[in-house]
């Protein structure tokens, strides 16, 4: 419980001083954090690592205010806080930007940014609002358009209007929580840039990543959590992505994908074939097959057609022209729900919003896409679920496990073992996968690179997404390079160059060194 008296609602613009002594948060039972004892300090850009589940997101968003202690003390400026919210946190200079965006999706990308701040004059709002728009556009390089309504953009673009909004709050605590999860590399740079000019400015960072080469590259110091406890906190100058790694995971690991098993599927049959696909959303002419047991990549730039086309397999775009066989048959898809009585399964980009109910616990998450399954006469055989759902949270590891848990406690890591559980669950023919790895941690990824090779050995088709492109040519038998809504050429990547495949994407030769600037 906090103590003590809490903090006066003014901005302390000069210096910040947060210790966290002692603490600890439980879940539902369920520890998440154990006895913790860290300082941020003013000046500094100080990374939080660990694997998804070991508590730090959790750390960051106690000091946001979006969750309360069990027990401890939270210390700023010398003053023991006992009331604390992420409105008070705001009002002392404390803002977080998390890795589930809480933007309002029919305002525009202004109005996010300015909402419950807007400097206005009889309900009129003043130019100051737009000045200020423009002097931080000018700043971070962003490239917004203040008009767009955000429910139009995709994921990165709406990190980035979060970045902003923290910006214009003047904040001098910034809590970034996996920001740079849908950006591009080249965005990434710009937004460590950013960070390293604020950190000049005497800005706090506290920025929770998984990219450990983020975490190296731009931090001063890095604090590293394993199963909800303190490993060590280090001067930046003293790790490297080998000594964080064994930190995180309590082990030497090396980081590699799996290799399939010798499972030979005699005579494998086409699952998919498409021809000219064509959508109302930009796919333009995209051709692919796959076949039983196969993992195919759609490789290309973010913007490229990747998600589009996969949306349009799974019934949730529409299709203007081109034809696609299924198992054989002509498939004309009316809505994602025919997809899934057909056998296709997708794992979306943003679990929060299109994969997962988090109203809804372990068990009912899993179960909700073949309730059949589990039902006679329309009765619910609450037994057999959570015999199967027991069977799926120890194959799959899911952590906690057990099946009437609250996800929305859950770890990044574990909320996505509970997508794959889901649609395994429907026994799929075919199973579309954008971004599978998203907001995920070294060991969760190798937990899921190893799910995907599972689910190929036992005959299902796979189609994969990333924005990793390592991570297509490590998992993918065969891949099709796809640019401006269009598929171009086919590569086995095993067989092939990542960089001469940048290359091609990017439309460039050898000579311009593009793979730096990538």
């Amino acid at each position: 419980m906090f103590e003590e008296e809490s903090i006066k609602k003014t901005k302390i613009d000069s210096f910040f001083k947060i210790s966290l002594k002692n603490i600890n948060k439980s879940f539902s039972g369920t520890e998440a954090l154990n006895n913790i004892s860290v300082d941020f300090t003013s000046g500094e850009i100080h990374g939080l690592v660990g694997q998804n589940g070991a508590g730090k997101s959790t750390l960051g968003k106690i000091i946001g205010g979006t969750h309360n202690l069990s027990s401890g003390k939270l210390i700023i400026n010398k003053k023991t806080i006992n009331r604390w919210n992420p409105k008070l946190a705001l009002d002392t200079g404390i803002a977080m930007i998390h890795q589930e965006l809480a933007l309002v999706p029919e305002m525009t990308v202004f109005n996010n940014i300015f909402l419950g701040i807007e400097k206005n004059k009889f309900g009129v709002l003043e130019n100051k609002n737009l000045d200020l728009f423009n002097d931080l556009e000018k700043n971070i390089g962003f490239g917004l358009n203040p008009d767009t309504k955000v429910s139009t953009l995709r994921i990165a673009d709406q990190q980035k209007v979060e970045i902003m909004r923290a910006l214009a709050r003047d904040a001098k605590v910034i809590i970034m929580d996996e920001p740079t999860s849908s950006l591009t590399n080249d965005e990434v740079e710009r937004l460590h840039q950013l960070m390293i000019k604020l950190q000049k400015q005497n800005y706090l960072i506290i920025y929770v990543s998984h990219f450990l080469e983020s975490i190296l590259s731009v931090c001063n110091k890095v604090t590293i959590l394993r199963d909800g406890n303190l490993i060590r906190t280090s001067n930046i100058n003293n790790e490297d992505k080998t000594s964080l790694v064994e930190a995180m995971l309590g082990k030497s690991a090396e980081i590699a994908y799996p290799i399939k098993k010798n499972t030979i599927i005699k005579n494998p049959k086409k699952i998919i074939d498409i021809v000219n696909l064509k959508t109302e959303t930009g796919v333009k002419n995209v051709s692919i097959n796959i076949k039983e047991g196969e993992i195919v990549g759609l490789l290309g730039l973010v913007g490229s057609g990747r998600t589009e086309t996969l949306r349009a397999i799974f019934g949730a775009d529409n299709i203007t022209d081109g034809k696609i066989t299924f198992c054989n048959e002509d498939l004309k898809l009316k809505n994602p729900k025919n997809a899934i009585k057909k056998g296709i399964a997708m794992i979306p980009e943003d679990r929060r919003k299109l994969g997962l109910v988090f109203s809804q616990n372990t068990k009912s998450n899993i179960t909700i896409t073949n309730i059949e399954k589990i039902s006679k006469f329309n009765i619910l055989n609450t037994n057999k679920e959570i015999e199967l759902v027991k069977k799926l949270i120890d194959q799959i590891d899911i952590k906690p496990n057990t099946t009437d848990g609250n996800i929305s406690y859950y770890s990044g890591g574990n909320q996505q073992k509970i997508l794959f559980a889901k649609w395994i669950f429907n026994s799929p023919k075919l199973i579309l996968l954008d971004e599978p790895t998203r907001g995920v941690d070294i060991g969760a990824k190798r937990k899921i690179y190893e799910l995907i090779n599972t689910l190929a050995e036992s005959g299902v088709g796979v189609l994969l997404v990333s924005s990793e492109l390592e991570e297509v040519m490590g998992l993918a038998d065969r891949a099709y390079l796809i640019k401006n809504g269009s598929t171009y050429d086919e590569i086995t990547p095993k067989d092939s160059l990542l960089e001469d495949i940048l290359f091609s994407l990017f439309e460039a030769t050898k000579n311009n060194e593009l793979k730096n600037e990538y």
